[in-house]
């Protein structure tokens, strides 16, 4: 629903809004079809989505806490093993990318514990909300395109792409401009 904030800042009914961000996927080359079936369902901003985008970790918490709630004495015996089982495929890609094996296990640790977690938001949604918010709206709008852009190339499903509240995806949880830049 458009509250009373959203009319004052001048901002667009989300309807509106939604109209003309499927005009721009259209102009920018993505078909239709694409454009049509992956925001179907899109009818409303979602405020946990909001709510979540304000409460942060990194942004509410000192980073400090953030370590030691996150790396933990577990995580890190789990980075150890995770290394030595993936040891051949770390070092081709450390090798072949250039990004050092310790922060490739770092962020696969810490971006979705080893694959474990990946996010259970449809992704298309999550950033149609993100882009809707006034907060990064250019960003996230962004990010919505390139969310567009790799189901029209066919790389997912819109069934298969989910991922964080904030549209970030698989283990690495790249967002979907990173997907498609690496």
């Amino acid at each position: 629903a458009v509250t009373a904030q959203d009319t004052a800042s001048g901002r667009p009914p989300f309807a509106e809004w939604l109209a003309a961000l499927r005009a721009e996927a259209i102009a920018s080359g993505i078909s239709q079809a694409t454009v049509e079936a992956a925001l179907a369902t899109v009818r409303e901003p979602n405020p946990v989505v909001v709510a979540r985008d304000r409460r942060q970790p990194e942004r509410v918490q000192t980073l400090e806490s953030y370590i030691a709630q996150w790396l933990t004495p577990r995580t890190t015996s789990t980075a150890r093993g995770m290394r030595a089982e993936h040891a051949a495929l770390l070092e081709r890609v450390e090798s072949t990318d250039g990004v050092p094996t310790a922060i490739l296990v770092s962020v696969w640790g810490l971006e979705s514990n080893f694959g474990r977690f990946t996010g259970t938001y449809p992704t298309v949604p999550a950033l149609a909300t993100l882009a809707y918010d006034p907060r990064r709206s250019s960003l996230f709008r962004r990010e919505l395109l390139d969310a567009l852009r790799i189901v029209d190339h066919g790389l997912i499903t819109l069934t298969d792409m989910k991922g964080s509240w904030a549209g970030a995806m698989g283990q690495p949880q790249f967002m979907p401009s990173s997907y498609l830049k690496h």
